[in-house]
């Protein structure tokens, strides 16, 4: 049997890499043929997954935290392309929230993420990928903006310091500090996300209280960003993806002239996904958490879409399930089947996580193969 394996990070247990070794392992050891593709939705994990599969390196930079703080932070490259690949997570990431004022998104920019696409342009970029996902920053990517040389300032006409917490107090905004470098990239923005920038499905109302906003503050700060939409594009509507990383998709979009892809879309072109897909008798892929939610650009679904235009079954090995089965079958998976077999901790899940998902293959394996007998 051959076999392609395509498995998404298990946020803090195993990255797309990783996940895919275990289940290759297993299936190799009988016999069968694996291809392993690392894959990415646009969040955590895209900049390995396009390195792994397109022969890439990792560059270390020096920038800032969304808080201020001197990092490093990598991008990926690829050298025969001229391509980048940054994920604003890396930079501008959840992880340097600590609960403080001080990394409240009022207080916090995405500075860093900008200061990684001027590394990349540095390093003789044409073109630069931007996952987005993974954030803690909302601030409409007016950090971001600010490192490639965008002025902001209030009606006193005084440069404002970029953080959050200024969205309503911009009243102008100047690009003519903005590189002509910058102005010749060709930004792909890859996000898993098509929010708009505001309303209920926003940058604020929707992921704004996982960064640090309390209840109480969101309706004003949603309030915030809309004066800054404004600001930017007038009464113009804003578009699916602009809410995508605090907002850093809607100024990606306007001010760099960005083109919003599916993040599972782009990544999967990039490793050449779907021509390996028509090639095998089955594909396995996974995330750490699948429901409902997951229909909207997830790596499963993407993957599942694939294989049933070629009518190849699809196994989805998942930390947890919470959603409705028929509705991803639907989309092309054939089954899926949780790795957890017993009653354990959030904790424990993670760390056992290798353990999990080998035992689960090896059980999933012995069954196609009592099925293949027959």
């Amino acid at each position: 049997m051959k076999v392609l394996i395509a498995i998404d990070s298990m946020k803090g247990s195993l990255s797309s890499l990783e996940a895919n070794q275990v289940v290759s392992e297993v299936f190799k050891e009988r016999g069968h043929q694996v291809i392993e593709i690392a894959i990415a939705d646009g969040g955590e994990g895209t900049v390995e997954a396009v390195i792994e599969n397109n022969s890439g390196k990792i560059i270390p930079t020096s920038v800032h935290s969304l808080g201020g703080q001197k990092i490093t932070a990598e991008f990926g490259w690829l050298e025969k392309e001229k391509m980048a690949v940054i994920e604003t997570a890396a930079a501008s990431g959840i992880q340097f929230l600590d609960g403080t004022l001080t990394t409240h998104p009022k207080n916090t920019s995405s500075y860093g993420t900008g200061e990684l696409i001027l590394a990349a342009i540095d390093k003789g970029a044409q073109k630069i990928i931007i996952g987005l996902g993974g954030t803690g920053t909302v601030d409409g990517g007016i950090g971001l903006l600010s490192a490639l040389g965008v002025e902001f300032y209030n009606k006193a006409e005084e440069i404002l310091p970029v953080s959050g917490g200024i969205l309503d107090q911009i009243t102008r905004i100047s690009t003519k500090n903005l590189s002509n470098k910058v102005k010749e990239i060709e930004f792909l923005i890859a996000s898993d996300v098509d929010s708009q920038l505001t309303g209920t499905s926003g940058a604020v109302q929707m992921f704004g209280k996982q960064k640090g906003i309390k209840e109480e503050e969101v309706i004003a700060y949603d309030r915030a960003m809309k004066k800054y939409q404004e600001t930017v594009i007038g009464k113009a509507k804003s578009q699916a993806g602009d809410g995508a990383a605090g907002g850093i998709g809607f100024a990606l979009r306007t001010f760099l002239n960005g083109k919003m892809y599916s993040g599972i879309h782009l990544i999967s072109q990039l490793s050449h996904l779907e021509e390996q897909i028509k090639t095998v008798d089955l594909v396995i892929t996974g995330e750490g958490k699948m429901d409902n939610q997951s229909l909207h650009g997830k790596v499963p679904v993407g993957i599942g879409r694939m294989a049933k235009k070629y009518q190849v079954p699809v196994v989805a090995f998942v930390g947890s399930f919470l959603g409705d089965d028929s509705l991803f079958e639907k989309e092309g998976i054939s089954v899926i089947v949780p790795i957890i077999d017993k009653i354990t901790s959030l904790e424990e899940a993670m760390e056992n996580a290798k353990q999990n998902l080998q035992r689960t293959s090896k059980r999933s394996l012995k069954l196609l193969e009592l099925i293949e007998k027959k």
